[in-house]
Formats: structure tokens, C-alpha cells, sequence
């Protein structure tokens, strides 16, 4: 009899104990380039996909703490992965946070990334994009994905829950069937490194392909605030 009290007695503790530390709702992180900072159109830091994500989790009492200090404007697959290895680490609000700890510790993870890498590549190239080579095409994406590989890999080390990868689009004025190969290509080869690391590729292009006006700012590749709002609308919609 005094086994049977002791094992209730053990069962209840940690039934109690696991009643008022779980916790399901969500720490989320956003990291990357200047989509995850939501840079618009006009230049300016307004309202991105990862802050209309933040709340509309929170509007759902499901969001325990959300932040995207670690975006900045401009960032490179190889930028983001030496601050992963560094272990990148900001004072906010008087308290010291590092990259890796934030990985750690956060359930949902959205990054955006690559950009900047395939523009440059395009802009250093020797010829115009629309004249690109099939070889060339290969060159300028599997320089990309290679990079890709290196920092996926070194993600999965600290963030081990969820990931979703914010896609590409076609930022540049041409809609040439040089461009559509090259997207199109790189697109099918990120989809595929995505998924053997178990991360979510969510495909973009097409949402900006059928609404050029989301880019209404000729001088800018950056779209509009609304197009955030739809990116955050599919991330729901897809992945909570």
C-alpha cells in the first residue's frame, strides 16, 4: 500500500510539474536579409512579413516572445553564416543576446536570404542577363546554393524546430526567358537543399510574377507593404 501512495504521490509531482511549465506557444525568431527587416518599396523600414506573423500570433495568445534583431538590410548568405559562427550577440533593452542562443531557444525560425547574392552575381557578370548561358545560369545559382548548404547546415546545429525559408522572386524589371530559366532554376535547386535539412521552402515567385505593381518603385527592388501582409497571410496558411 505505502508503494502504491508513494508512486501516486511521484506521478501527481510530475503530472504538476509538467501542468505549469508547458508551454505551447511560440518563441519566434526572424533572421536575414532586408525582407526580414521589411524594407518597402520607398526605402523605408516599415511593417514586414515576420512582424504581421508576430501579430497575428500573438492575436491568438500563441506568441511568447518574437523578435528580428538579427535582420539587417544588405545581408549575404556568407554574412549571415560568419555571424552564426561568431556567435553575432546585440544588447537590447540592457540584456545581451546571441544568435545562437535565440536559435536555441525559439520554436519557429523564418529566414530570407540570397538576394543580394544572385543580384551581385548578376551585376558583376561580364554580360547582360537577358545574353546568360545555360553554363552560366549554373554557375552564378550553384555559387549560391553552395553557400546555402554551408549555413544551412551551420543553423541546424543551434535551431532545431521549425524553419521556414522565405522563397525568391524576380526583383528585376526583365521578364525575359533568360530570367525564367535562372529563377526557375535556382528556385528547384533551394527547394531541394531545403528539404534535406527538414526546412519549409515557401515559393514566392509566382505572387510577384502575376503582380509586378508589388514592386512599384523602378529604383528599388524591395515590394510593397501590402505584399508582406501576403507573405505573412501564406506562411499561415501553409505552415499554422
Amino acid at each position: 500500500m505505502k508503494k502504491i501512495l508513494c508512486l501516486l504521490t511521484i506521478c501527481l509531482l510530475v503530472y504538476t510539474i509538467y501542468y505549469f511549465n508547458h508551454n505551447d506557444k511560440i518563441t519566434y525568431i526572424s533572421i536575414g536579409d532586408s525582407l526580414s527587416v521589411g524594407i518597402d518599396s520607398n526605402g523605408n523600414t516599415n511593417y514586414g512579413y515576420s512582424n504581421y506573423l508576430a501579430n497575428y500570433l500573438k492575436d491568438k495568445d500563441l506568441l511568447k516572445e518574437y523578435n528580428n534583431y538579427f535582420s539587417t538590410s544588405g545581408t549575404r548568405v556568407i554574412d549571415l553564416k560568419n555571424k552564426l559562427e561568431t556567435n553575432w550577440t546585440i544588447t537590447k533593452d540592457g540584456k545581451n543576446l546571441s544568435l545562437k542562443k535565440c536559435l536555441r531557444d525559439a520554436n519557429l525560425v523564418t529566414l530570407s536570404v540570397g538576394m543580394d547574392d544572385i543580384l551581385t552575381s548578376l551585376t558583376l557578370s561580364t554580360v547582360s542577363v537577358e545574353n546568360l548561358s545555360n553554363k552560366e545560369i549554373t554557375t552564378i545559382v550553384d555559387k549560391t546554393i553552395d553557400e546555402l548548404d554551408s549555413l544551412f547546415k551551420e543553423l541546424r546545429k543551434y535551431a532545431k524546430d521549425d524553419i521556414i525559408f522565405i522563397g525568391f522572386y524576380n526583383p528585376l524589371e526583365e521578364e525575359t526567358l533568360t530570367t525564367e530559366r535562372l529563377y526557375t532554376y535556382l528556385i528547384t535547386k533551394t527547394k531541394e537543399l531545403s528539404k534535406s535539412y527538414d526546412i519549409e521552402y515557401l515559393d514566392i515567385y509566382n505572387l510577384f510574377k502575376k503582380n509586378k505593381d508589388y514592386i512599384d518603385n523602378p529604383t528599388n527592388i524591395y515590394p510593397t507593404t501590402e505584399i508582406y501582409q501576403m507573405i505573412a497571410t501564406k506562411i499561415i496558411e501553409n505552415y499554422l
